[in-house]
């Protein structure tokens, strides 16, 4: 499988859509005015392994899309991107067996085993253990990546790309791969074992986020991303937290002199310390836009 794939997996937030009726805050696209602009820009908060067909049928999104003189991603995504994340995967002085003790080495296998009968962990004995738990949840989630295609954040991409459109990136792949796979190896390690310990319970968090997101509800995503164990608070921090501080930083030159369509990970936008808060304390109106 690609490392690209693998990387948007890693990101990633089936169930049936609740019939519920929304709010007219819960849209999963706002318009950003005010201070100064002499065009409204866009912000739309995408979920890395949705087929880009759900934005196909958002004829308003659509028109935005269309209206904008630019698109920002979280990185560009184009044919270096694999090069450049390669080497973040792997260990240089360090192999699983040695991390592992027997006896989580062979739990580790034998998880395996019990998705490919044979498989043998040493083939990956040089990968992260962070890669392992990627490739964990794709076993255990064979169905994630049926009919993405090349998924809605590359569809945006795509789009500005053919049309002649300008295209940024707020961060490079090489940041992205540091974020998401040079963390200690012995947290790493841990994160892996429980991955297999509490594979049901894993599971059941990425169809909630996943509902929530068809759904676009807003507040359900925020309360789902107050939720996080301890142990992985700092990683969170650095992944949602501070990397929407560095965003906030860029967005309004950005955004001064021509119309962008910025499009990125759903769990940017909410909370107190998301995107949409931190606009409107630089002075921004955002309101959310009707895709319905």
């Amino acid at each position: 499988m690609k490392i690209k794939l693998l990387f948007v997996a890693f990101l990633g937030f089936s169930i049936t859509l609740s019939a519920q009726t929304k709010k007219a805050t819960n849209s999963l696209l706002w318009e950003i005015s005010g201070n100064g602009l002499k065009k409204p820009s866009y912000l739309f908060g995408t979920h890395h392994l949705i087929p880009a067909k759900f934005a196909d049928t958002m004829k308003v999104l659509q028109e935005k899309l269309q209206s904008a003189d630019a698109v920002v991603g979280e990185i560009v995504m184009d044919s270096t991107m694999q090069k450049k994340m390669a080497p973040f995967l792997m260990m240089k002085d360090n192999t699983l067996d040695s991390l592992l003790t027997k006896a989580e080495f062979k739990e580790v296998e034998d998880y395996f085993k019990t998705k490919q009968p044979g498989f043998e962990l040493k083939h990956l004995n040089n990968f992260k253990p962070a890669m392992v738990s990627l490739m964990i949840m794709l076993f255990d989630n064979p169905d994630m990546l049926k009919d993405v295609g090349e998924g809605i954040d590359n569809s945006f991409q795509a789009y500005a790309k053919k049309n002649a459109k300008s295209l940024y990136g707020l961060e490079t792949a090489e940041y992205q791969g540091a974020l998401l796979f040079d963390g200690d190896l012995q947290k790493q390690k841990k994160a892996l074992l429980k991955s297999i310990r509490e594979i049901v319970k894993s599971k059941q968090k990425m169809q909630e986020l996943k509902t929530y997101y068809l759904t676009q509800d807003i507040d359900k995503l925020t309360d789902l991303f107050k939720i996080q164990d301890e142990e992985n608070k700092e990683f969170i921090t650095e992944l949602l937290k501070n990397r929407n501080k560095r965003w906030l930083d860029q967005l309004p030159a950005m955004m001064q002199n021509q119309s962008l369509f910025i499009a990125v990970g759903a769990g940017h936008l909410v909370g107190a310390e998301g995107l949409i808060k931190g606009l409107q304390l630089k002075g921004y109106i955002l309101k959310p836009v009707a895709t319905n």
